[in-house]
């Protein structure tokens, strides 16, 4: 019994940490959205409770709360951790170890997805990217014939005249990927081209974790009921 429970311990703690030296990707957009509104609801938060009397401030609190929340959930929990031997896949509710042998493809076209040897698709959260940019001629000092490359699209977004307005301008559309996908992709490529890379495990593995959806309900109903309350002060 003693051999299993060490066994037991062994395994998880392989499964909170797969490898010791690991890198977190994330979007810098995601970062600041996350942080301002978790920095934001907290204040708030704090301002209620210093001015606001007890028995209101209660009701009030639940819509900073709720922006809080959201904005962990959504922005600051989601994540990649970059290991020699694979990544893990943080979103919202499910966690996947995914070995760099088993990606058979990493897909940018709506945000990064991986491909599994298996067919299967995962998404990733933290990693938004289109891989590409939209570049306006006279931004940042640019000029309004930007040199254009073989592989680059030119798409014309001319405004309509009838309207009068110019929200759209001429515009190139090219190729760009975001330094943590860049870093994901460069990661990969140097694991496929060492032959004797860092030993991990060759299953995929995926977790659940309700509890990111609870808080969030949870601040929800709190906020709900909030404005319900102050609605009849």
């Amino acid at each position: 019994m003693y051999g299993h429970t060490l066994d037991r311990m062994s395994g998880a703690q392989n499964q909170r940490d797969p490898d010791e030296s690991e890198t977190v990707l994330r979007t810098s957009s995601a970062t600041a959205i996350g942080w301002t509104t978790t920095v934001a609801g907290a204040l708030v938060a704090l301002l209620i409770v210093v001015q606001v009397p007890p028995a209101a401030a209660v009701a009030m609190l639940g819509l900073p709360v709720l922006i809080a929340t959201v904005g962990w959930a959504c922005y600051l929990r989601p994540r990649v951790l970059l290991t020699g031997w694979g990544l893990r896949v943080v979103n919202i509710v499910r966690t996947h170890d995914v070995p760099f042998a088993r990606v058979e493809s990493i897909d940018q076209r709506l945000g990064v997805t991986l491909t599994t040897d298996a067919g299967k698709r995962i998404g990733v959260w933290s990693l938004p990217d289109a891989g590409r940019r939209v570049r306006r001629p006279g931004m940042f000092g640019q000029s309004a014939e930007p040199h254009v490359d073989d592989d680059t699209v030119v798409q014309d977004a001319r405004p309509d005249a009838e309207a009068g307005t110019r929200a759209f301008r001429r515009g190139i559309v090219e190729p760009h990927t975001a330094p943590p996908v860049q870093r994901l992709l460069d990661a990969r490529a140097l694991w496929l081209q060492r032959e004797d890379g860092p030993a991990g495990p060759s299953e995929i593995t995926t977790r659940t974790h309700p509890w990111p959806l609870v808080l969030c309900g949870v601040a929800l109903l709190w906020a709900l009921w909030g404005l319900s309350v102050t609605a009849t002060f």
